[in-house]
C-alpha cells in the first residue's frame, strides 16, 4: 500500500505481475519450439508467430527474452548438448571405467545428434542460410563445438590421472564423435537411411571405442 500525499487516504499500486520470469518464459519457447521439430522433423520450418502459438504467449512476449530465430534455435541445441556432456562430469573412480563412461556417452550423443529434432535444425541450417545466415553458427557452436570441447577436456583429465595413455585429446575427440555421428546425420537428413536399431547403435559405438581408444591406451 502507498499513501497519497497530502491526504490521509491509501492506495494501492497497480500492475499486472508478469506470468513467467525470464528463465521460465525460455524454458516455455524452448519446449513449444522443440515439439514442433520433433513433429515436423526434416520438414520443419517453424517461425516466431508458430512458437508463440504454440507456447501459447503472444508474439512480443517471446521477443522480451529471445532476439531471433537463430537464437532459439542455439538454445535448443544447447540444451540437448549439455544434458548429454553432462556425462563426462561424473566421476570416474579408476582406468577400467573409461570405456564404459565413454561408451555411454556417444551413445546418447548420437541419439541426441542423430533425433529428429537434431535433424530438424541441420536441415533447417542448409535450407534458410540464406535467410538466416546464423542458423547454421548457433547450431555448430551449440551442438558440435560445444561437444568436442567437452569431450577433448574429458581426454585430457583421462589422461593427466594417468587413467589413458593418450597423445592428442582434441584429435581423439573429433575422430571419435565424427564416426559415432555425423555421417549418419547426413545421411538421415537425405532421407538415405532410417535410425538404427538399439543392437545397430551398441555396435557401432562398441566399434568406435575400440578405434580411439585401443588396448595399449588404458592403463
Amino acid at each position: 500500500m502507498e499513501k497519497m500525499e497530502g491526504t490521509g487516504t491509501e492506495r494501492t499500486k497497480m500492475g499486472r505481475p508478469a506470468l513467467h520470469t525470464p528463465a521460465q518464459l525460455i524454458d516455455r519457447l524452448v519446449s513449444a519450439a522443440g515439439a514442433i521439430l520433433d513433429e515436423q522433423a526434416a520438414d520443419a520450418d517453424f517461425s516466431m508467430a508458430q512458437v508463440a502459438e504454440r507456447a501459447k504467449v503472444s508474439k512480443r512476449t517471446v521477443y522480451t527474452v529471445i532476439a531471433s530465430k537463430e537464437e532459439l534455435i542455439g538454445h535448443i541445441v544447447r540444451r540437448g548438448a549439455e544434458s548429454v556432456t553432462a556425462i563426462l562430469e561424473q566421476p570416474v573412480p579408476d582406468p577400467a571405467s573409461v570405456r564404459d563412461v565413454l561408451s555411454r556417452f556417444l551413445h546418447q550423443w548420437e541419439t541426441f545428434a542423430c533425433g529428429p529434432r537434431a535433424v530438424a535444425i541441420y536441415v533447417m541450417a542448409i535450407r534458410e542460410r540464406s535467410r538466416y545466415p546464423a542458423i547454421g553458427a548457433a547450431y555448430y557452436r551449440s551442438r558440435n563445438e560445444h561437444g568436442l570441447q567437452q569431450l577433448t577436456a574429458w581426454l585430457a583429465r583421462m589422461h593427466a590421472k594417468r587413467f589413458l595413455r593418450i597423445e592428442d585429446p582434441a584429435m581423439t575427440a573429433e575422430f571419435a564423435l565424427t564416426m559415432v555421428a555425423s555421417e549418419r546425420q547426413r545421411m538421415l537428413a537425405l532421407g538415405m537411411d532410417a535410425p538404427q536399431t538399439p543392437e545397430q547403435l551398441a555396435q557401432r559405438v562398441a566399434a568406435v571405442v575400440r578405434l580411439v581408444l585401443p588396448e595399449s591406451s588404458v592403463a
